[in-house]
C-alpha cells in the first residue's frame, strides 16, 4: 500500500506544480485524444491481461528461471543482471479491476546497496532507471518534475499508458504504470 501512496502523493505534487502541471495535463489530453492504445507494460505483461493469464505467464517464466518469487512472495522478482550500471532486482505486481490489469507497480534496487555504499543509493539508481526506460519505451520523452518531498520524479505518457518513476527511499526506485482510460472511468 505504501508503494501506491508514494505515487498518489507524487501525482498530487505534479498537479500542484505550476509549469509541470500544464505540460503534464496538455500531454495527457493530447495522448488520450489521439485514441492510441498502448498496453505494453513489463516484458509480455499488458493492460487488460486477466488474472489467470498473468499467473500462467509468470509460472511459465518462473519455470524458465526468468522470474522468481519476489519479496514476501507477494510480487514477481526479475533479476536485472546487465540492464543497469550495476546488477539490480526488480519486484513488480499488477492491480486488477474487473479481472483485468489496469495498474502495475515495480520497485528496483541495486543488489549491492548498503548504507555505506553511497554510489549505489537510489539517487544514482534513478537516472539509471530513467535511461533504461527511455530505451525500453520509445515515444514521448519523460517529463522531469521537482517535488518538494520526493525530489525529482519522471512522468511519461504514451496513449493511455502513464509511467511515473521516482525515489522511494535511499535504496529503492518506484515505477508506476497506469491505464489512464480505466483510471478516468474509476474517477467518474
Amino acid at each position: 500500500m505504501t508503494k501506491y501512496l508514494f505515487f498518489v502523493f507524487a501525482f498530487m505534487a505534479v498537479v500542484g506544480c505550476g509549469g509541470g502541471e500544464s505540460r503534464y495535463r496538455s500531454l495527457v489530453q493530447q495522448e488520450l485524444a489521439s485514441g492510441r492504445k498502448v498496453n505494453e507494460l513489463l516484458f509480455d505483461v499488458k493492460f487488460g491481461m486477466s488474472r489467470r493469464d498473468f499467473y500462467n505467464y509468470c509460472w511459465r517464466m518462473h519455470q524458465k528461471d526468468s522470474f522468481q518469487d519476489g519479496g514476501n512472495v507477494t510480487s514477481v522478482l526479475y533479476k536485472m543482471k546487465t540492464q543497469l550500471r550495476h546488477p539490480a532486482s526488480m519486484n513488480f505486481f499488477p492491480e486488477f479491476r474487473q479481472d483485468s490489469i489496469y495498474k502495475l507497480w515495480a520497485q528496483v534496487a541495486y543488489d549491492a546497496w548498503a548504507p555505506w555504499n553511497r554510489a549505489l543509493w537510489s539517487d544514482s539508481l534513478l537516472p539509471d532507471v530513467v535511461r533504461l526506460y527511455s530505451q525500453w519505451y520509445p515515444g514521448n520523452a519523460f517529463i522531469e518534475l521537482k517535488d518538494a518531498k520526493r525530489g525529482t520524479i519522471y512522468i511519461k505518457v504514451d496513449g493511455n499508458r502513464r509511467i511515473i518513476i521516482g525515489r522511494k527511499d535511499d535504496s529503492h526506485v518506484n515505477i508506476d504504470y497506469t491505464n489512464l482510460l480505466v483510471e478516468n472511468n474509476i474517477k467518474e
